[in-house]
């Protein structure tokens, strides 16, 4: 993985969680939590151009889409 693409997976991965956060009033502990179980920053990083052309409330619907997708 080239720099650039790791530099923008780790900025896609920053502002999916903050919002996803935000959307959730959810504090940064309770997101690792769910990262932890459901592997969402390993979903964004493997998928970094479908976050890359998103808005940040569709970056929190589709980590909403995945969790219920992976329960």
């Amino acid at each position: 993985m080239s720099d650039l693409r790791l530099n923008n997976s780790i900025f896609l991965m920053y502002l999916a969680s903050e919002e996803y956060k935000r959307e959730h009033n959810i504090t940064s502990l309770q997101f690792l939590q769910l990262d932890e179980k459901y592997g969402i920053l390993s979903y964004i990083a493997d998928c970094p151009d479908v976050f890359d052309s998103m808005t940040k409330p569709e970056m929190a619907r589709e980590i909403d889409e995945y969790i219920a997708a992976n329960q």
